[in-house]
């Protein structure tokens, strides 16, 4: 009987124990593109160490203003103590002669959640530092990412549920507007939504148009398209004026990207008041093909926050963007098991 017993509690005791290692962790700790590096001190100020500042503090391509892609926290692995464990985004490092060759691990949820981890290990500072030069886009992007799917989910219990129908109503598309953000304008193939805040101002257009051919989804015209709805739906305050896309001091990066299996052509820029005042900022838009209808869709976010600091701003708005449907993705069916009832299977014919 003992030993029966205890093979019927051991898997209980097992799964109990994941159920409570799952749920208990904390809540992760520290502002949104922050990171905590833990490297000693030796390492951080030799070049394995600057390659990482390197990679973690470069300028986030399309701000006005320099910004860091992450804000960097570092600390010895003997002061990693269970007050910094949970961190929201952690890069450790170890640089150890006891390792035999270079390795990169990537995990989530080890301290607290939702938490991003990556550990890179290396015999010494000269593979370690190869190592980051070799996989640091990949080791950036693992954070970014992370940091827009926190984002996302947190959306989800905020969700401005009217603009929201107003949105699919108008072109077919679904989208997570957050619920500050409501302030609608409506136009011709057009709509603006915006949170109408004068110090930090978050706005969102969707705009579409009937899809011709491939040469669509080129920088060129995807950009003259922009400036065209731009031009017409968003005035300025002086006559005349408009919004329209800078050139002159950074010229808008065109990336081909995939969104829900489908491709994407993704611009990132800064935009100004043409004939205007000194009004302007950064915008990050997707363009999408409807396939089902034959449009383009192009789902844009820009910012306004003179004087402020835009980068948490900016990726607010591009995780919100990250959330559009379009017609093909609300409506794909998913694979399913049909069974043949037995009777059928049978047969009723005699």
């Amino acid at each position: 009987m003992k030993v029966k017993l205890l093979a019927i509690l051991t898997p209980i005791i097992i799964l109990s124990s994941c159920i409570e290692s799952t749920y208990t962790l904390p809540s992760v700790t520290g502002s949104r593109f922050e990171i905590l590096v833990v490297m000693n001190d030796s390492s951080w100020q030799a070049p394995s160490g600057r390659a990482v500042v390197g990679l973690l503090d470069q300028d986030m391509y399309g701000l006005p203003q320099p910004e860091p892609v992450m804000t960097i926290n570092q600390c010895t692995q003997n002061q990693f103590n269970d007050l910094l464990k949970p961190s929201r985004n952690i890069l450790l490092t170890d640089i150890s002669t006891k390792y035999s060759g270079p390795k990169i691990t990537y995990s989530k949820n080890k301290w607290a959640r939702p938490q991003a981890v990556v550990r890179v290990v290396a015999p010494n500072d000269t593979i370690f530092r190869k190592v980051i030069e070799e996989n640091g886009k990949k080791i950036l992007e693992y954070f970014l990412t992370e940091e827009r799917n926190r984002q996302m989910r947190f959306n989800k219990d905020y969700i401005n549920n009217k603009a929201k129908t107003e949105i699919e109503s108008l072109f077919g598309i679904q989208i997570d507007i957050p619920q500050g953000i409501s302030r609608a304008t409506k136009g011709q193939d057009f709509y603006w939504i915006t949170n109408d805040q004068p110090n930090v101002r978050q706005d969102i257009v969707v705009y579409s148009y009937p899809y011709t051919d491939a040469n669509t989804f080129s920088k060129e015209y995807l950009l003259a398209k922009r400036d065209s709805f731009m031009k017409a739906n968003i005035p300025g305050e002086i006559e005349g004026s408009y919004m329209g896309t800078e050139n002159k001091y950074a010229e808008p990066k065109f990336k081909e990207i995939w969104v829900n299996d489908g491709y994407c052509a993704e611009i990132t820029g800064l935009w100004k008041m043409i004939n205007g005042g000194a009004m302007g900022g950064p915008f990050y838009s997707h363009t999408r093909l409807d396939e089902i209808n034959q449009r383009v869709i192009t789902v844009e976010g820009f910012v306004f926050a003179p004087g402020t600091k835009k980068r948490n701003h900016i990726r607010f708005l591009e995780a919100v963007l990250f959330t559009a449907k379009l017609p093909q993705d609300i409506n794909s069916l998913k694979e399913v098991s049909v069974v043949a009832d037995k009777k059928e299977v049978k047969g009723t014919d005699k």
